[in-house]
């Protein structure tokens, strides 16, 4: 029994260190959200956050809470000034909704019924505009469904907000203890992967922070081509409807949340051929750039083949969400450096 004792002892540490880590992970469960962006956040802004600290290299809380005063002035100016804006363009949709309940709708447009389906629409629509009783009637269940709705987003948008504020702070622990915490991965990793473990860590590093620019660059380019065709045809409130497609396009949705409904508004304007331009525009450019430019920029700023860092990214949405974006790209990267230096026979 002697002879394996020590074998049982290195059992019984190594149950015991698991049920402990068990125990840990589901005492933090309800923090992954803001814990994984506040990883993100701090490893992307990372530089930011060492030019900051050499200005003032005597005071690191100063530093870190600085740079997370940075991110959330940097995130929410956008969305203050687009949630501005929206308020400003609602006003005469809300008045327009008041005059209509007060006087009905108007009649539609003869022209209508020259369209696919439009004959059906037409008489549908006259017939609410003769009975303005009968329409409030039809659409009270429509109304309170879409306000149960939106009372739901708001209660989700609400919550995100909060993850996020949490995340920021994180970020100023994260931030202020940067140096212990990667030195403590980097050993951990080292353990694990021997000598190349601080290049691991490196990659990782690089990958989440070509994520970050790919994500968000690849956004910021969607929403600039899709003004530049608004712009063309004259669309009002071009600024409002490039921040809402950003908003969408950086949550991995899709600018034609945008662009769909501005080409059927133009349709019924009778603008049919700035509404074929913007059409073929929107599905033949904007549509088309998130698929090549974002993981090219991630690619090129991890120095790993295209087709990895692709597959990262998209499988990784697919499984995990937006989220995954970051962590299937990093995973992707470090799986296939491991595997070039099994294949060279150099991981110790």
């Amino acid at each position: 029994m002697k002879i394996h004792d020590p074998m049982l002892h290195r059992i019984a540490v190594g149950v015991s260190l698991a049920f402990l880590g068990l125990a840990c992970l589901n005492i933090l469960r309800p923090f992954f959200g803001p814990l994984l962006w506040a990883i993100i956040l701090t490893v992307a802004t990372w530089p930011v956050f060492f030019w900051i600290k050499s200005r003032m290299p005597t005071r690191p809380i100063v530093a870190s809470v600085l740079t997370s005063l940075l991110i959330a002035v940097f995130c929410m100016i956008p969305v203050s000034y687009g949630v501005a804006v929206a308020a400003q363009s609602v006003k005469p949709l809300s008045q327009l909704m008041l005059d209509y309940a007060k006087e009905g709708l108007p009649h539609p447009p003869v022209w209508l019924q020259e369209y696919p389906f439009g004959m059906t629409l037409f008489q549908k629509w006259e017939s609410a505009a003769q009975d303005h009783t009968q329409l409030l009637q039809d659409i009270s269940p429509l109304l309170k469904q879409g306000a149960t709705r939106l009372g739901q987003m708001a209660g989700k948008v609400g919550v995100g907000l909060l993850e996020f504020a949490f995340s920021l702070i994180i970020c100023g622990f994260f931030f202020a203890y940067g140096e212990k915490l990667t030195r403590t991965s980097q050993q951990t990793l080292e353990k694990l992967f021997g000598s190349r473990g601080g290049e691991l860590l490196d990659l990782s590093a690089r990958t989440i922070r070509s994520v970050m620019l790919g994500v968000l660059g690849t956004a910021a380019l969607q929403a600039a081509l899709m003004c530049i065709g608004f712009s063309l045809a004259g669309i009002p409130q071009v600024v409002l409807l490039g921040f809402a497609g950003f908003f969408f396009a950086s949550l991995q949705l899709s600018c034609g949340i945008v662009w769909v409904p501005v080409v059927i508004w133009l349709f019924l304007e009778g603008r049919t051929g700035w509404a074929i331009f913007n059409l073929v525009w929107g599905v033949g450019v904007v549509g088309l750039v998130d698929n090549f430019t974002k993981p090219y920029l991630i690619s090129r700023g991890s120095n790993l083949p295209f087709g990895i860092i692709f597959l990262g990214v998209i499988g990784g949405f697919l499984a995990y969400g937006f989220l995954g974006i970051f962590f299937g790209a990093t995973l992707m990267a470090v799986a296939f450096r491991l595997f070039k230096e099994w294949l060279a026979g150099e991981v110790k």
